[in-house]
């Protein structure tokens, strides 16, 4: 998959489109400001339908202005295609519009899986340490790109959760008595969903595993490896997904008189956890076996540990995002468009050779403060970014 154009109005900082992007690596150098996240971000939304950056979508339209709009060329193994997308301003919000070739799009699920791209940006170094429910949006995310089912699983998890956690607060606080032949209803939608959610992510999370540990060692050359593991409460066989239902209701069902006293919904896919952790080669299960008697509220610490420098927790995040484009190429038949925002900084020379080699053979738009941070010696298309122009 290649991107050719981008054209923007009104959106952001950005004043001119950008030249025609080359099939190899791509730089936006410029200071910060100038508006090269800017137009990273202004491409993703064609990948995942969001910002990575922020939710309000107003964010988007220049102050003065009451739209903006993004459109992108861009070229698979099939075709040529384009895509955009319209912001306009309503109140405190906007309203958005998805365009195929012209044509409107209603359904998100219908616009996602069309263009694909891997992001990375600095603050995916709390990936590793972070809160469990990035790790979670990781999963999320890649998997809305090469699986429409679970685009449509997903939002409907999250609307029944969002039912069923709104009728256990109104019980909480009115003092009546629980519907709980309604709450089972809503026990078995919400079990329904989160299997196809639970499997997909736990089959997601065994091949990112897979993967990479193999980028990481080619990244590190040590003798550590990169692990990935995803902890499901529900159950530990993520492979059958009708198995998945019957535990997630019956743990629903268990839960009911204590998530009524709660107020919310204790358990369930929401709550899951991806654990990424190094350990030595061959002691990745070890180092699950021995996570078993971790409290579950402290795995994410626990797999943390296992990180001893911030050099690690680069690569590491790194690795994975090489791995996530090895899974769309193996899924889709093609590689996705890598985003790497202030990807070369606090590298040595040798890594950032090694990632430029890595990067080869894919389409990069890569931004950097820095021209001494760039490989020396790259072949790299840079295209200078300063106040919303490109020169």
């Amino acid at each position: 998959m290649i991107l050719k154009t981008l054209k923007t109005q009104n959106f952001r900082n950005l004043v001119e489109n950008p030249p025609e992007f080359h099939e190899g690596i791509n730089v936006l150098f410029g200071d910060n400001a100038a508006g090269k996240t800017n137009t990273l971000e202004a491409i993703y939304l064609f990948a995942t339908g969001k910002s990575f950056r922020t939710r309000n979508e107003k964010d988007f339209i220049r102050h003065g202005e009451d739209f903006a709009r993004v459109e992108i060329g861009y070229e698979n193994s099939l075709l040529c295609r384009q895509m955009s997308v319209t912001y306009m301003a309503n109140g405190k919000t906007a309203l958005k519009g998805m365009q195929i070739e012209g044509t409107g799009v209603d359904r998100v699920s219908e616009f996602l899986g069309n263009f694909r791209a891997v992001l990375f940006t600095p603050d995916h170094l709390e990936l590793v340490k972070g809160a469990p429910e990035e790790r979670r949006r990781l999963i999320d995310m890649a998997l809305c790109q090469i699986q429409p089912r679970f685009v449509k699983s997903l939002n409907e998890y999250a609307k029944v959760l969002a039912q069923r956690n709104n009728y256990l607060k109104s019980i909480k606080f009115s003092g009546k008595a629980a519907d709980l032949d309604y709450i089972d209803v809503l026990n078995a939608l919400l079990s329904k969903a989160g299997a196809v959610v639970t499997r997909q992510r736990g089959l997601y999370s065994e091949k990112l595993s897979s993967l990479s540990g193999e980028m990481y060692t080619r990244l590190t050359g040590g003798s550590e490896s990169l692990y990935a593991k995803y902890i499901s409460r529900a159950a530990s066989d993520l492979s059958d997904e009708d198995e998945i239902a019957k535990s997630l209701y019956n743990m629903y069902k268990r839960d009911t008189s204590h998530d009524i006293e709660l107020g919310k919904t204790s358990h369930g896919p929401h709550h899951d956890e991806l654990m990424i952790y190094v350990a030595k080669k061959g002691e990745g299960e070890k180092f699950i076996e021995d996570a078993k008697d971790i409290p579950e509220e402290s795995l994410s610490e626990y797999a943390a540990r296992s990180f001893g420098s911030q050099g690690q927790q680069r690569s590491a995040v790194l690795a994975i995002k090489l791995s996530e484009g090895e899974i769309v190429k193996e899924k889709c038949g093609e590689y996705p468009v890598f985003l790497l925002d202030d990807l070369f900084s606090e590298l040595d020379d040798k890594r950032r050779q090694k990632l430029s080699e890595m990067f080869l053979d894919k389409q990069c738009i890569i931004t950097c403060c820095d021209r001494a941070a760039l490989p020396k010696g790259a072949d790299m298309f840079v295209i200078n970014v300063n106040d919303g122009k490109y020169f």
